[in-house]
């Protein structure tokens, strides 16, 4: 492995990052209930709202790089942007292509992940994927470092959510705790808070 290298995503990379989170994402409990299935053709409709997301939606995209291959991608959004993004952003996926059912558990995923997120200004990461092959490298704490980073230049709170135990540890060592849970579709959904450089409220 060399060096990896975090850098602002460039247009011509939009379709290799897709298929990166794509990748991450579709093994996942609350991915695969979303779109019905952990299949290669499950995956592909992921990719499509994932490229969606990061070419059309607001907020900044980065990637993390060995060498000329992404392993690992990043978005940041500023509230109220955040607001405007469902779960892994599948809404996107043109309406041809998705069963009325996977849209109305899309609309009920918003709904419940829309009354969490906080009204208030913070940023909030959403996504962040590593492809598979290479997690458990250090590479998506390379991309939390620099998010808190970014996050702490402004001197403001973070937020973010999870469907994943091993996820929240990750999320706690960066200086996140959890504020909520609610299960969705039957899956715990973990809600977290950052304060400014980490620091614990009382």
């Amino acid at each position: 492995m060399t060096e990896i290298k975090i850098s602002p995503l460039q247009p011509k990379e939009v379709d290799k990052a897709a298929e990166v989170l794509s990748k991450a994402f579709v093994n996942t409990p609350f991915t695969g209930k979303i779109v019905g299935g952990h299949t290669e053709k499950h995956r592909r409709l992921v990719q499509i709202g994932f490229k969606n997301m990061i070419s059309k939606k607001p907020g900044e995209k980065v990637v993390a790089k060995d060498g000329d291959e992404i392993v690992g991608v990043m978005r940041m959004v500023k509230w109220p942007d955040c607001q405007n993004s469902i779960p892994r952003g599948l809404e996107t996926i043109p309406i041809y292509i998705v069963a009325r059912k996977v849209l109305g558990r899309l609309q009920e995923a918003r709904k419940v992940w829309g009354v969490h997120d906080p009204k208030k200004p913070h940023w909030h990461v959403d996504p962040i994927g590593i492809l598979p092959e290479r997690q458990g490298q250090g590479i998506g704490g390379m991309l939390m470092k620099y998010y808190c980073e970014r996050v702490d230049s402004e001197d403001m709170p973070a937020y973010h959510e999870t469907d994943q135990m091993q996820n929240v540890r990750f999320y706690e060592k960066h200086g996140y705790k959890v504020i909520e849970t609610e299960p969705i579709f039957g899956i715990t959904n973990w809600f977290l808070w950052r304060e400014p450089n980490g620091k614990r409220e009382g």
